[in-house]
């Protein structure tokens, strides 16, 4: 029997008595315990703290936006998996695509072509140095 309550455990989903958009909400907030898991994926009893809140604050009728600035205030910005696009954070997202674009800009003199121009003169020179070749001594 003990078998069968583990397994009930592990099942992929929200369990029955919380909704998906809860859990559609905690994948956007850090377990504050639990490195690198949301509060969706933690199985930490404040990871389902924070769920049971979500749930609570649905039902109240609060909104995505309302229940994260909750948290936000609990915690600090940490608390959110995507960083917000302004202040320092802005910097998050903005270093790679300017470290990408000043990449580039860097690599292109050094991948572009040369055009090689030779004078007229230099490439009869050259072309008489070919055909002496061919002929052979």
């Amino acid at each position: 029997m003990a078998q069968v309550a583990s397994l009930s455990e592990h099942r992929e989903g929200p369990p029955p008595d919380l909704s998906p958009q809860v859990f559609q909400i905690a994948r956007a907030l850090r377990c504050p315990v639990c490195q690198g898991e949301s509060a969706a994926e933690s199985n930490s009893g404040v990871a389902q703290e924070m769920r049971r809140l979500i749930a609570e604050m649905l039902k109240k009728g609060k909104s995505e936006a309302e229940i994260k600035a909750f948290f936000v205030e609990r915690y600090g910005e940490w608390i959110l998996y995507e960083p917000p696009r302004r202040g320092v954070t802005l910097w998050v997202w903005v270093l790679p695509a300017l470290a990408l674009a000043l990449l580039g800009v860097g690599l292109f003199p050094f991948f572009r072509r040369p055009k090689a121009e030779l004078d007229p003169e230099a490439l009869k020179r050259l072309e008489g140095e070919l055909e002496e070749s061919r002929e052979g001594p």
